[in-house]
């Protein structure tokens, strides 16, 4: 197996994507590709062994929900929200920032100033559906119509031919099998038919002409359903894009843009920086909101404040590299003695699951000949208490590989340090502007928090 770097890897992606056409080929009408692309970017990376399984610890399923039975009777709004899934406590501080600009005197944000109402992930109310409850009247109403028209005979069969020289072409490029995706019609297909026809039905219902939208490329059917019914989807930001980021990312071919069917047709970002160097989709706008309310508001309350702990270093996790990364913060730890290491969990990593890795961590021995089998005294786990924001602002040191939690860091005047584990590519450009310190040398990271300093300007990513 040919040996890849995460950059040459999303290169070769790219490659195999433009002599397959995968990004511009239809099946019976839709652009199929780009609705999984992300998720067939993930399998081939962890296959490569440049990531770990992102997200190991599966959310339990939940109860059926009751379908609606109409649409009947809603009240116009221009404007819908759909905020992020994940939320803090309960609000989206993205989609909280956008609703403030929404409703503030001369905004020029598209459709301010109109009636809006928020698009619920549960609920049973039927004067405000919510997503669960609109899909379960989609699997109703469309199912057995979409059914028809994927097999139907007259184009079953080409299309089945063509879908397989797409992903066979793919797995003989990286050695990767991709069942989860290989059989036709994978269910992206189904949904795109079935709930983008429910979602189209509920924006003409409302009256929408605009969609905001947190976390857009998970959410493609309604993105499909919006624009079916002519309304303009704009996604929020909620984390890093970049030009390796596969649900934004769409490199030019034959020097022209590629048109994406499931692409917002503007993004909503936090600073200028996130539009630099992006080969965002064709009729993609950036345009540069600043940061969510809860962020300004907390780095404004921070600045003036003396918080940080000398010595204090901090590592933000990221799943698709948890083991590598775990083990640096370890060694760290038994590095400086004199140090505080915290390890702080994404919201949605358990304690139980780091501590199990911990655990293989130390087993294994890799740290040195010298290893102990305990974690050291001055390292710990952190997760979800106190709030994230508080621990960045009272690191002196911040370390990671390619976390959006890396660039609060810069903001809030931490000294940034960035590992050269698979994906630190994504923070290749902070890096070249000399505000976050790469570690060339993994086995000295130690010897680098000496070079690492505070950034001068952070307004590029938060204006």
């Amino acid at each position: 197996m040919v040996k890849f770097t995460f950059e040459s890897f999303f290169d070769r992606l790219v490659d195999i994507e433009n002599k397959t056409g995968a990004i511009d080929a239809k099946f019976d009408g839709v652009q199929l590709y780009p609705l999984l692309r992300v998720r067939i970017f993930y399998a081939i990376a962890t296959g490569l062994g440049l990531f770990e399984d992102p997200h190991p610890s599966k959310p339990a399923a939940s109860e059926p929900a009751k379908p609606i039975t109409n649409f009947d009777g809603l009240a116009q709004t221009p404007i819908v929200v759909l905020p992020f899934k994940r939320q803090v406590g309960s609000t989206d501080p993205y989609s909280d920032r956008i609703i403030e600009l929404l409703t503030q005197p001369g905004s020029t944000l598209p459709g301010a100033g109109g009636a809006m109402r928020m698009l619920p992930f549960e609920g049973e109310a039927d004067s405000a559906p919510s997503i669960k409850r609109i899909r379960a009247y989609a699997a109703e109403k469309f199912m057995e119509s979409t059914v028809a028209i994927i097999k139907n005979h007259k184009t079953l069969e080409k299309n089945t031919k063509r879908w397989l020289e797409i992903i066979e072409a793919l797995e003989a490029e990286f050695g990767v099998p991709l069942d989860s995706v290989r059989k036709y019609p994978p269910n992206a297909l189904r949904l795109a038919f079935n709930e983008g026809q429910a979602f189209a039905e509920y924006f003409n219902a409302v009256g929408a002409k605009h969609l905001y939208i947190v976390n857009a490329y998970s959410e493609t059917a309604i993105v499909l359903g919006a624009k079916q019914a002519g309304v303009k989807v704009h996604e929020i930001q909620h984390g890093f894009i970049t030009s390796l980021h596969a649900a934004y990312s769409y490199p030019k071919r034959l020097g022209m843009r590629r048109k994406v069917s499931n692409a917002p047709d503007s993004i909503l970002l936090w600073g200028s920086f996130w539009a630099d160097d992006v080969p965002f989709a064709a009729g993609v706008e950036p345009i540069v909101t600043g940061p969510t309310a809860a962020f300004s508001e907390y780095r404004a309350k921070v600045q003036s404040d003396n918080r940080i702990i000398a010595k204090q270093i901090l590592f933000t996790s990221q799943g698709a590299i948890a083991t590598q990364l775990l083990t640096a913060a370890i060694a760290t730890a038994r590095a400086l003695p004199d140090h505080k290491i915290i390890y702080r969990l994404h919201p949605n990593e358990s304690l139980e699951d780091y501590a199990s890795l911990a655990k293989q961590v130390l087993a294994k021995k890799v740290l040195s000949s010298t290893d102990q089998d305990a974690l050291p005294a001055n390292f710990g786990f952190s997760h979800r208490d106190p709030i994230f924001l508080d621990l960045v602002s009272q690191s002196e040191y911040l370390v990671g590989a390619f976390s959006t939690t890396l660039y609060e860091g810069l903001a809030l005047g931490c000294k940034v340090l960035v590992l050269p584990l698979p994906g630190y590519e994504h923070v290749k450009r902070a890096i070249a502007l000399g505000d976050m310190t790469l570690v060339d040398n993994l086995d000295e990271l130690p010897k680098y928090f000496g070079k690492a300093k505070q950034v001068a300007d952070a307004t590029r990513y938060y204006a």
